[in-house]
């Protein structure tokens, strides 16, 4: 079988597609033969040796797949019920299912939560064995890479603009970085859920693409005025806003909220560094969220509302991974961030 594989050196010239018997499920593992991938920043944070994700090489890459079971192991928990033939997508982030926070709905807080492809090996092969707990159905009319698509991006979308940003219908939500993976998947359930919701990109050709596939008003955060022109678009002030892009942007999206507004912040795909407004916090009582990743919940209501036909992921699909090539061009293209919405691929 082919996996992707991240060897001498943490660069993007470091990948090759590596050729590996087809793995054995043991007991209490589910093989499954994977259709679909879609890329996610974690890949890139890999890429360059992010302290978070310090993976020993070689390393395979990848958080987000898609496929269907094709072979059980023996002593599989009676829990779960899947048989050959299920589609199925996997679930990146998982923690010890047994304490307390795990219990309550809060996994990503567990201690031993791990990710794929970021802390454990990735998941960009043809074939992979993985406990039926990190399995999660598919509706029969969601194709693979649309599933695989929600997994990361759309599971963290969910969470923080439902679970810890609590947007209720008729609400004024901003998406910074609309134009992200995180960030259109938040843009569009904001229009699911009847949201009021306003959007900010990066380059100026996004716009085109972004308009086309999400009816919102949207103004460029590469222009130094930015803030001044969504406030002059929308009017009044904010009940939340999502924030993907972090760092800098932090200082600027406070003052946009209301008093008693939330601020959800989901990455910091700019960079950390930022001088944080402490008095817009506390002088108008804003809560102040924050979001990585997401649950299993998070999935399954994603791929609800995809199913539903209400959601349509935007995606980029690089077609057959038939060269190495194919995929170094696409991390390029997330490093300059030359796409909107997501980049995936399929197996042949």
């Amino acid at each position: 079988m082919k996996s992707v594989i991240l060897a001498e050196g943490k660069k993007i010239d470091s990948l090759h597609i590596g050729e590996h018997p087809v793995p054995v499920p043991e007991k209490g593992e589910v093989r499954v033969r994977l259709k679909a991938h879609t890329l996610n920043h974690i890949d890139l944070w890999v890429l360059t040796g992010s302290p978070a994700y310090s993976v020993p090489l070689p390393h395979v890459m990848g958080s987000e797949g898609a496929g269907e079971v094709d072979l059980l192991g023996e002593g599989l928990d009676p829990a779960f019920s899947f048989k050959p033939g299920d589609r199925v997508v996997l679930s990146p982030g998982q923690g010890c299912l047994v304490c307390e926070l795990c219990r309550s709905g809060f996994e990503s807080l567990c201690p031993s939560y791990r990710v794929l492809g970021g802390h454990l090996s990735g998941v960009f092969s043809e074939y992979v064995c993985l406990p039926p707990s990190r399995l999660l159905l598919v509706p029969p009319n969601v194709d693979p890479l649309l599933a695989s698509s929600v997994t990361l991006a759309g599971a963290t979308a969910h969470q923080g603009l439902v679970v810890r940003g609590e947007a209720r219908p008729g609400e004024r939500w901003l998406v910074v970085g609309a134009s992200g993976g995180v960030g259109h998947l938040a843009s569009l359930l904001g229009k699911v859920l009847r949201l009021d919701v306003y959007g900010t990109y990066g380059p100026e050709k996004k716009r085109t693409i972004l308009s086309r596939s999400m009816d919102i008003p949207l103004v460029s955060h590469n222009d130094p005025d930015w803030p001044e022109q969504v406030m002059k678009l929308s009017g009044k002030l904010f009940d939340g806003v999502l924030d993907t892009v972090g760092g800098a942007t932090i200082p600027r999206v406070l003052p946009m909220l209301r008093k008693g507004g939330r601020a959800v912040v989901v990455g910091e795909t700019t960079g950390s560094l930022t001088q944080f407004p402490t008095r817009e916090l506390f002088g108008r009582q804003i809560s102040l969220h924050g979001v990585y990743l997401a649950h299993r919940s998070d999935i399954l209501a994603m791929l609800e509302w995809v199913s539903r036909g209400s959601l349509r992921p935007i995606i980029n699909n690089m077609g057959v991974l038939t060269s190495i090539d194919i995929l170094k061009g696409a991390y390029r293209r997330m490093l300059e961030r030359d796409f909107v919405g997501k980049l995936g691929f399929v197996w042949g």
